[in-house]
């Protein structure tokens, strides 16, 4: 039975791949998320996903032009040092030391990375990604709702996420960037 993104175009969706294979795949106009070495169509993100993560990004690019201290970027892959799959968050972070991963992609750990959950998503960024991401090193994860309005930033302390989920969150890598949820959502607004 053809699925859906194979009649589409999608000709690499279903296809068991590895990193080295994967860096090597023409583009055919389709975003892919690697899952256990094989190839998935991902789906376009909701209005509310494409919203939520503009502001987030918008907040991080207006600290970053006060505190010019690294690079953030966004949807970019990344070769986590463990050799396994491909991931590609929302939004990435890299300090200027660091920027020696910043090839085609990115090759190491980089120091932040953002999601913003949804539903096809969401159970993929809490868990498997968020293991990775804590096993290779990144310092901060910061994980944003769109759903239930709510934001959270996971700390790495030496292989173990500690969670602030509640009040205005701040960085600890990055000295006085923070986010209260309630003003981050308060003019995020779609038609019903």
């Amino acid at each position: 039975m053809t699925t859906m993104a194979e009649r589409k175009g999608a000709r690499y969706h279903g296809l068991p791949v590895s990193r080295e294979e994967y860096l090597d795949l023409r583009d055919d106009g389709f975003q892919y998320d690697m899952v256990e070495g094989v190839l998935f169509v991902s789906p376009s993100a909701e209005p509310l996903h494409g919203i939520v993560g503009l502001k987030f990004g918008h907040v991080l690019s207006k600290y970053l032009e006060k505190n010019p201290i690294g690079l953030a970027m966004i949807e970019i892959d990344i070769m986590l040092p463990d050799g396994g799959d491909v991931l590609r968050p929302d939004i990435s972070f890299v300090l200027h030391e660091n920027t020696r991963i910043l090839l085609k992609h990115i090759h190491g750990v980089p120091d932040l990375v953002c999601e913003v959950l949804s539903d096809s998503t969401a159970r993929r960024d809490l868990n498997d990604k968020a293991d990775r991401f804590l096993k290779n090193g990144v310092r901060e994860y910061w994980i944003v709702d769109p759903r239930d309005r709510t934001a959270q930033v996971w700390i790495n302390r030496k292989l173990e996420w500690e969670k602030r989920t509640a009040g205005i969150l701040r960085s600890e890598l990055l000295s006085g960037f923070e986010i209260d949820p309630d003003q981050f959502f308060a003019g995020i607004k779609l038609p019903q």
